[in-house]
């Protein structure tokens, strides 16, 4: 008994214990993104604490990672976070899958009464699908999150479809839950998905909507065949509609691809908007199917007139009196007039141009007409006749066109020619046309003219004979060179010949084929000059009168008579007589100093005012076509150093004269000093300036011209030394003394002796030289021994000669004597001796206190920019710019 009662008690205690572990836990939202998931419990209810994901109705998955919630308290709510390895976005399981739950009083867990699929669960994210699925069914792709947490998984639930499969196998680690495959079952309209068993979130979506591809119309039958897709299998659920009106005679001829509509009649030709909906689905964009007029056959008439073209057909006008159709013929439009439903009228503009096998179609708002090989044709433009005169062809017909339709081309009659006239002119009734006809050899052509593309059969024309002067004859045995066109090519027999003025007939050469494009002929003309000279060309049957002008006086070369006075010009077509002669030289006419003239030169004494200019020619009122310059010889006037004097340090002689810039080598000007060349430092037309290479005193001087001595045994002597700068304090270190001394015409430096006397001793002086004048660069005009001023263009002081001295012996004594001999003249100055730092000679006059002298003027130009003194350490020599030189010399 006591058993029964201990076994009782056992039992009510464990039924009671069970009860109470019993616990069941509903979240109150669920928040979830890509990367997390938060469930909302009240904070005094149950709440999770794990998840059990199952692979099927009774078996947990093995491959899952283990799993937990971190829960905090907010205010009366209680948030719990769900932690996994595993990303929140790859979790899955079936329906089955539960929650481990607790309550907060108690610590245990209860995993058996918590299904996920009876509470709120991660709706799925980024859902989408990579097409809306047929209607015909098949495969779709669907991409997103949380797409099987707690559903199937391999089955997807579907409204109205119930389970559709899901391809894949869940059990493998690598398979793609954010990417599955479904297989939707033929369907149509509105439906939605449950990515999980309970249908909690659903996610809606729509069948494809019905597309059209094809219009087939069999209006014999009235019957109009719809071919696309997506129309599903049943004629109820799909409604047409033919510009928005709602067709009732209707059926699915083959599931999905076509629909069938009886008992269509469409009478106005245009565009129709075409609609289908299916199960509520409606078509995207409305399909434009064209009921197009047809034309069986078209009128030709005139574009010259603009005449009314009839069309004739179905469907040429509509019972909308307001929809009016354009009309267009080839490229051109035709003005509508009036039209019925099997025939329409139309005008041509009068401008319009021609053509044949022209494109007819009939427009309704946009919808062509069709035709069954219909095409328009203008009338046919003819040639009745073909005329030639002087040069101008023309032709008569009708239908001719306009300038810029129209195209002649000639064709030689046995001979290879084929040319395209470019420029042609219609008569505004299209009646005739003319054109010019190109020179060619023959005198026989076939035309044939084309407008369009519309080719007319050939014409023939004759042209006369016709020629043109190739060439001007020389004044004497000349010969003029005739293009011969138009002559019969088949038959050259005739020799030509010409009748200048009043002489006899000359017999000219055999026309030849010189070029594919005519014959050619040479006929000798007699002496003369002058223009338009008359004459008859005869050949054959023909006689033509033109005229020719004789070849332009040509200058070639010209000479100078021995002693220089007269200038006689050579060259060709001069003529033979000076009244029908006329010479310029630099404008002024010269004529009345001819001396003499034939055909291919003439003379003329030069006058002392001529200048180098040009010369030209008038003969007979023919002019030479390109001037002739003529430069005169050079004259020498004197050699112009004042007082026959020049520097010692430079030579300079300078000789005045006139066209002394001569480049012919018979009259190059050449000075000799002491029988050496020199050098030329400036030339222009009057001044010529050398420096003599020679250094020995004096200069004897020879001026040529040529290989002709005009100036002889000039005699130049050096202008004695001018010290124009002392230094009155040199400089002394221990490297030694160093000064400079400067002034005019310094002899060369082996007659240049220099020392120091000091009390002690005598200090002789190491010299180097350099002159101010610099070839290509300076040169000196006026000497003068006076302290007058030459000229206010000059600072003398700075056109000097430079002298640097030093010795490698240094001073203790403060004052000392300067003895300088420059060549046969001696010079001795008192200088200061003054201890410095540097080792180097200054470059500038501030280390040394200079003494001016007044004894000497020197005036100088320099032509061009001069750079620098040289190489003499210490020595700075000045240069002045004076821009006209020979302004110096007047």
């Amino acid at each position: 008994m006591i058993c029964k009662k201990i076994l009782l008690i056992t039992l009510l205690f464990s039924f009671f214990m069970k009860t109470l572990s019993k616990v069941e836990a509903s979240p109150f939202a669920v928040q979830s993104n890509e990367t997390s998931i938060v469930f909302i419990f009240e904070s005094k209810g149950a709440y999770y604490t794990r998840i059990i994901f199952y692979e099927n109705v009774t078996t947990p998955r093995s491959d899952s990672k283990p799993n937990h919630f971190d829960c905090v308290l907010v205010d009366t709510w209680r948030y719990c976070t769900f932690i996994t390895e595993e990303s929140p976005t790859r979790l899955w399981g079936s329906g089955s899958s539960r929650a481990c739950a607790r309550t907060p009083s108690n610590s245990t867990e209860d995993c058996t009464s918590t299904y996920l699929i009876r509470n709120r669960l991660p709706a799925s994210t980024n859902t989408k699908l990579n097409r809306l699925p047929p209607t015909s069914g098949g495969e779709v792709i669907i991409t997103g999150g949380y797409l099987r947490f707690a559903g199937g998984p391999n089955t997807l639930l579907c409204s109205y479809l119930g389970g559709i499969p899901v391809k894949g196998n869940f059990s493998d680690p690598t398979f793609d839950v954010n990417n599955i495959t479904v297989d939707f079952t033929p369907g149509s309209g509105k439906n939605f998905l449950c990515f999980d068993d309970g249908c909690i979130n659903r996610y809606y979506f729509t069948y494809a909507p019905p597309t059209i591809s094809e219009i087939i119309l069999d209006q014999s039958k009235s019957v109009l065949t719809i071919n696309g897709d997506n129309f599903f299998m049943y004629s109820s659920m799909v409604q047409v509609y033919f510009d928005g009106i709602q067709q009732t005679d209707l059926n699915i001829t083959v599931d999905h691809t076509q629909i069938q509509v009886n008992n269509f009649s469409r009478v106005d030709p245009g565009p129709m908007s075409i609609n289908i909906t299916v199960d509520y689905v409606q078509m995207e964009k409305n399909y434009i199917y064209c009921f197009p007029a047809t034309v069986t056959s078209v009128t030709s008439v005139s574009n010259l007139i603009g005449g009314i073209v009839t069309i004739k057909g179905s469907k040429l006008s509509a019972t909308n009196s307001t929809l009016i159709p354009t009309i267009t013929i080839g490229d051109q439009q035709c003005k509508f007039i009036k039209s019925t439903k099997t025939e329409l009228e139309c005008q041509l503009d009068a401008n319009h141009v021609g053509g044949k096998n022209l494109s007819v179609n009939v427009i309704f708002n946009g919808c062509s007409s069709i035709s069954t090989g219909v095409t328009f044709t203008y009338n046919i433009p003819k040639l009745s006749s073909a005329s030639y005169s002087n040069g101008i062809v023309t032709l008569n017909g009708i239908n001719l066109g306009s300038n810029d339709v129209s195209i002649i081309q000639i064709y030689g009659n046995g001979i290879d020619v084929n040319k395209q006239i470019k420029k042609i002119q219609v008569s505004s009734d299209e009646k005739s046309l003319t054109f010019t006809l190109p020179p060619l050899k023959c005198n026989l052509f076939n035309i044939n003219f084309t407008r369009d593309n519309i080719s007319v059969s050939l014409l023939s024309i004759s042209a006369s004979l016709s020629i043109n002067i190739a060439n001007r004859p020389s004044v004497v045995n000349g010969s003029l060179n005739i293009d011969l066109y138009y002559i019969n090519c088949s038959a050259i027999q005739s020799i030509p010949s010409i009748i200048i003025g009043s002489l006899s007939a000359n017999q000219c050469s055999i026309p030849s084929t010189s070029t594919s494009e005519f014959y050619q002929t040479t006929c000798n003309t007699p002496y003369g000059t002058g223009t338009n000279k008359q004459f008859t060309f005869k050949y054959s049957s023909y006689s033509i009168n033109n005229t020719f002008s004789y070849a332009s006086p040509i200058i070639t070369s010209r000479t100078f008579s021995k002693d220089l006075t007269n200038v006689t010009i050579h060259g060709s077509n001069f003529g033979n007589s000076t009244t029908l002669i006329q010479v310029q030289f630099n404008g002024s006419d010269i004529t009345s100093e001819i001396q003499s003239l034939n055909n291919n030169q003439f003379t003329f004494k030069r006058l002392e005012s001529y200048e180098n200019g040009v010369i030209n020619i008038t003969v007979d009122g023919v002019n030479m076509e390109s001037q002739f310059n003529l430069t005169f010889p050079p004259v020498l006037y004197a050699i112009v150093n004042k007082d026959n004097k020049t520097l010692s340090c430079g030579g300079i002689i300078t000789v005045s004269g006139k066209n002394l810039l001569t480049n012919d080598e018979e009259f190059k000007v050449k000075v000799l000093a002491n029988n050496e060349t020199t050098t030329v430092i400036v030339s222009d037309e009057k001044i010529l300036i050398v420096r003599a290479e020679s250094k020995k005193s004096p200069l004897i001087v020879s001026v040529f011209i040529g290989s002709n001595l005009i100036l002889s045994n000039v005699t130049l002597t050096y202008l004695k030394p001018i010290i124009t700068d002392y230094p009155s304090t040199i400089k002394n270190n221990k490297d030694g003394i160093s000064l400079l001394i400067r002034g005019i015409s310094f002899p060369e430096i082996e007659y240049i002796n220099a020392s120091i006397k000091l009390s002690s001793s005598n200090v002789p002086l190491t010299c180097n030289l350099q002159c101010s004048v610099l070839q290509n660069e300076t040169f000196y005009y006026y000497i003068s021994n006076t302290s007058k001023s030459i000229s206010n263009e000059n600072n003398n002081s700075n056109n000097t000669d430079c002298l640097s001295c030093y010795s490698k012996s240094n001073s203790k004594e403060i004052t000392g004597v300067l003895n300088l001999q420059l060549a046969s003249t001696s010079f001795q100055h008192d200088v200061n001796i003054e201890e410095i730092e540097s080792s180097l000679p200054s470059n500038d006059d501030d280390g040394n206190k200079s003494s001016k002298l007044s004894g000497g003027a020197i005036a100088g130009i320099t032509i061009g920019s001069v750079a620098a003194a040289g190489a003499l350490v210490g020595c700075v020599v000045y240069f002045k710019l004076i821009t006209r030189a020979k302004n110096s010399f007047k």
